[in-house]
């Protein structure tokens, strides 16, 4: 090796040419060279691959240089694609060795005298690793045939992926470009997926990165971040409505029932209580029972009666049997179990059940014979909580009451029907809540907005918090609860408990806050989330020591199974799942139940906002309920969003405000509101 030598040397793995600068012959001394680029770098011996035996000439011009350095690498590039070294792996096959020098492997394919031609065989194996693998710098090894097949069976697959892709942005580039809308083809799914993964999470879709590419491959010019631009591509194509409930994407609610589950509805029997598996039931039908709700429930599955008995009134809360229609592991309850509960939206519910059981043959239709489970309490005048007895029952409901009426009728001192019961059932029912808060219940009653969406309007109803017979239903509802985890812990029965940890400040009194609504928000922020096990705790903001939930079976999977878990007991003396069946099912459930809940929220929020997008510049009022690092949070009167304020200046809590609506994005969960008057 001569000083204007070139030669042939690795740089970050990648093979490089260079000119020799300067050699000193004694010892291990680095050696100075000039590399393609023309930028100087010195390199230790071992790092020279192999002496291409052409000189450059000291004088050369830089440009020169280079375009030398160019022809060579294009050469020693075509060298290397002419090498089949499937040929040679099929040759080296009889061989006893299982690891070669990139010399000796060379000397197999080269006839060239060519220096260039050993290197370009080099290039041939680091850049086709088909065949071979490295397996220390220089040094090649085989691969064996079953690894080469699946290797080649991957090229396949991204080749005909790299097709589909293709195939897929041409129909894209082609319905954008004659505005059309079409039918995705199922080859065009996983790429469809990609733009919905992007506009659904944003910066946290886990294949951001191939759906950023995919969608810069497309020539559709959108506003916002990616994801917005996503969603408004998906539009444009007809795959999605401007107003798509993103939310259920996004959270994977199911929206459709298999046929499966449609067909063991719909082939259900009507309830007969002749028949043999009713023999036991206790029949109630003599009760006078009634139903609360609201107008528009179609899932109606508790009511309620009062009696007495030895002198004492029994408050009854008569909870629909939907275990009758869905017994444990049968086609319908493993697709409740996958919902895990009714999914509550303004543009629609999602029921856990099919309609067939949870609207018609399991819900407590007024006139119609039910069976039930029903709880029978005393209340005495302490409003300390006396179970009396559970049993399974056949009821049929006299009467259906709206909350509206129920109120009306509290309120009216005319002898209207049901009023004397209402009245006492009220009654019991305060002091039943009064006692609860005496053994530390904290009682949190803040408004509640519901909103509906009908054919694209958009309505919004303000529901009282201080309704007597929303208080009335919700006391009742605690009470059979109660009773149901008393049951079971006397009985020894495992049990779904929920129970709830103190808050980790003491909540404040009412009195320190100026208003009932600043109250409710450092309240809430104050609690601690409930926990669903089947280890006793106890339920800090219901004031009580055990509690399960029993109460909404049609619309609740846990509450489903208690159902199974109390039904079997009282029928066989022993229960029918035990603490392990219980956990795994409150786990999956719960997970369930969990991501409808966000679901409800964000939809909520999302058709709210779109209700304000209409009111832009209009004017709408408020109450100033939070501040937090010196800003303002209002909470809206008409649709109780929490908004922050920006640019106003320090209100203290509990100021009514007059707003502007200067901006509302509904889709990018944005709104912009100024202060006009205070």
């Amino acid at each position: 090796m001569q000083s204007g030598a070139v030669i042939l040397y690795r740089e970050r793995g990648r093979l490089a040419l260079g000119v020799v600068l300067k050699i000193i012959t004694t010892g291990k001394a680095p050696i100075e060279i000039m590399g393609a680029d023309n930028k100087k770098l010195t390199l230790p011996r071992d790092r020279i691959l192999f002496d291409c035996r052409s000189t450059i000439p000291r004088d050369l011009s830089p440009m020169d240089r280079k375009k030398h350095f160019t022809e060579m690498q294009t050469q020693i590039s075509a060298y290397a694609q002419a090498i089949d070294l499937k040929e040679l792996w099929e040759l080296l096959e009889a061989e006893t060795a299982t690891i070669f020098s990139w010399q000796e492997l060379a000397e197999f394919v080269v006839s060239s005298e060519d220096p260039l031609a050993t290197v370009g065989a080099l290039e041939a194996l680091l850049n086709q690793t088909l065949y071979f693998k490295e397996k220390q710098a220089g040094f090649f090894s085989p691969r064996d045939a079953q690894s080469i097949e699946e290797s080649l069976r991957q090229q396949r697959i991204e080749r005909e992926k790299a097709r589909a892709q293709q195939d897929f942005l041409t129909r894209i580039e082609t319905q954008l470009t004659e505005a059309t809308a079409a039918q995705p083809r199922s080859e065009h799914t996983q790429f469809l997926s990609l733009l919905q993964g992007l506009a659904l999470y944003g910066d946290g879709y886990v294949k951001r990165p191939q759906a950023l590419q995919l969608l810069n491959s497309i020539s559709f010019q959108g506003k916002g971040h990616p994801w917005d631009v996503a969603f408004q591509l998906l539009v444009k194509l007809g795959i999605w409505r401007q107003d798509e409930e993103l939310s259920i994407l996004r959270y994977h609610i199911p929206i459709r029932f298999s046929e499966e589950a449609l067909q063991a509805s719909n082939n259900l029997p009507a309830f007969n209580p002749d028949a043999a598996d009713c023999g036991d039931l206790e029949d109630l039908t003599g009760l006078d029972t009634f139903t609360i709700d609201d107008v528009d429930t179609a899932e109606i599955d508790d009511a309620l009666s009062l009696s007495e008995q030895d002198g004492k009134l029994l408050i009854g809360v008569h909870i629909a049997d939907a275990g009758y229609c869905v017994p444990p592991r049968s086609i319908l309850d493993k697709s409740a179990l996958a919902r895990g509960t009714t999914v509550y939206l303004p543009s629609g519910n999602f029921p856990m059940l099919p309609p067939a059981v949870s609207q018609e043959r399991a819900s407590l239709v007024a006139g119609q014979l039910r069976p039930a489970l029903s709880f029978f309490i005393h209340v005495d005048e302490a409003g300390q909580l006396h179970p009396e007895r559970i049993t399974r029952s056949i009821i049929r409901v006299t009467q259906r009451l709206s909350y509206d009426e129920v109120d009306a009728i509290l309120k009216d001192e005319s002898t209207q029907p049901y009023r004397a019961t209402l009245q006492q059932l009220a009654s019991l029912a305060q002091k039943r809540n009064t006692q609860r808060i005496v053994q530390g219940a904290i009682v949190i009653n803040g408004a509640e907005v519901k909103v509906k969406v009908v054919d694209g309007a958009i309505t919004t109803t303000l529901l009282n918090s201080d309704s007597p017979a929303r208080g009335l239903v919700s006391e009742c509802m605690i009470m059979a609860n109660e009773t149901a985890a008393r049951y079971c812990y006397e009985q020894h029965v495992p049990a779904l408990l929920i129970g709830q940890p103190p808050p980790d400040d003491t909540v404040p009194d009412k009195a320190d806050f100026p208003t009932q609504r600043v109250y409710v928000h450092a309240a809430r922020r104050l609690m601690n989330p409930s926990q669903i096990g089947t280890t006793p705790e106890a339920h800090a903001a219901l004031g009580l020591e055990l509690y399960t939930q029993v109460t909404s079976p049609l619309r609740r999977y846990l509450d489903l199974q208690m159902h199974h878990q109390l039904k079997h007991h009282l029928q066989h003396g022993k229960p029918l799942f035990d603490e392990g069946q219980l956990q795994i099912v409150a786990a999956s459930a719960q997970a369930a139940s969990t991501d409808a809940r966000r679901c409800e929220r964000e939809s909520t929020r999302f058709w709210l906002l779109k209700f304000l997008e209409a009111q832009k510049g209009q004017i709408v009022s408020g109450q100033v309920v939070r501040e937090r690092h010196r800003r303002l949070f209002v909470e809206l009167d008409e649709t109780l969003l929490v908004v922050p304020l920006n640019n106003a200046q320090s209100l203290p809590l509990g100021t009514p405000v007059r707003l502007s609506i200067h901006q509302v994005d509904a889709r990018r969960d944005a709104i912009n509101l100024r202060l006009v008057e205070a």
